[in-house]
């Protein structure tokens, strides 16, 4: 009966934010149009998608914070920047509405580098392609990788120009011991970072943009998105530091530093 109760907590959490983001989809698509219909507008459009995300991400964490009684434990400060890079280590879908919650109910907009297949999830991938965010193929071959670079330089010249953080994942995909064990990775709680995507918005944005580094810890280490829906991890520890990227010189040794130290963290 308990196991029942909690399946069917998780199903209502679910259902929120799915009807969540469905009605803010509503406002984004009469923007989208209204941007094809009057591109000179732009400052117009910026606002209201500032206002519509930061509406979708407030009520998201609202309901994490209250209902689900998720408690999330903040040691550092993220600063006023409005256009930071921002790189995270990524256990759980969770992972989202955390780093929305750290950064955007207080700050910028968040623009992600998402995988081309989520475009077709319904909501969740139409607001990505409303919102503009960048598309990659996730591939081995040199070819994807070639229109994958090409993608985020693209848009890297954009966001040195447009407010909102940029939020990368180095690991590329969600941390499961399964991976970690395909990969070899040397660490115990992480996936081993790829820097291409950092390096290509390094390239791109001014060297006094701050990059915002988040370590995401679950405590007691269960990150399963089903059973967070219902409050089985009450505590989330979150580490910010942040570094100007005009003083990395060494991106892959700096980005192996950062690594280690969430190792430890997580350790």
């Amino acid at each position: 009966m308990k196991k029942t109760a909690l399946h069917l907590y998780s199903t209502i959490s679910s259902l929120w934010v799915f009807i969540n983001l469905a009605f803010w989809l509503i406002p984004l698509t009469i923007i989208a149009i209204g941007k094809l219909l009057l591109p000179h507008c732009e400052v117009f459009w910026s606002r209201a998608i500032s206002f519509c995300y930061h509406g979708a991400a407030r009520f998201n964490s609202l309901w994490m914070l209250y209902v689900v009684g998720v408690s999330i434990n903040i040691s550092g400060s993220i600063g006023k920047h409005p256009s930071p890079i921002v790189i995270s280590n990524h256990q759980s879908w969770l992972d989202i509405p955390v780093i929305h919650h750290v950064i955007t109910d207080h700050g910028p907009i968040i623009k992600f580098l998402i995988k081309r297949q989520l475009i077709w999830v319904p909501i969740v991938g139409w607001l990505c392609w409303i919102l503009g965010f960048p598309r990659l193929y996730r591939g081995q071959g040199y070819e994807s990788r070639e229109k994958d670079y090409e993608t985020i330089r693209k848009f890297s010249q954009r966001a040195s120009t447009d407010s909102g953080a940029v939020l990368i994942f180095p690991e590329g995909t969600r941390f499961t011991q399964a991976k970690r064990e395909t990969q070899n990775s040397p660490y115990q709680h992480l996936l081993t970072p790829r820097m291409g995507g950092i390096r290509l918005v390094k390239e791109a944005v001014d060297p006094d943009t701050p990059i915002i580094d988040v370590t995401l810890k679950y405590v007691g280490g269960n990150s399963n998105f089903w059973e967070c829906l219902h409050g089985v991890t009450k505590d989330v520890d979150v580490t910010v530091n942040v570094y100007r990227l005009g003083d990395i010189d060494d991106l892959a040794g700096w980005l192996k530093e950062r690594w280690e130290e969430k190792e430890e963290l997580l350790s």
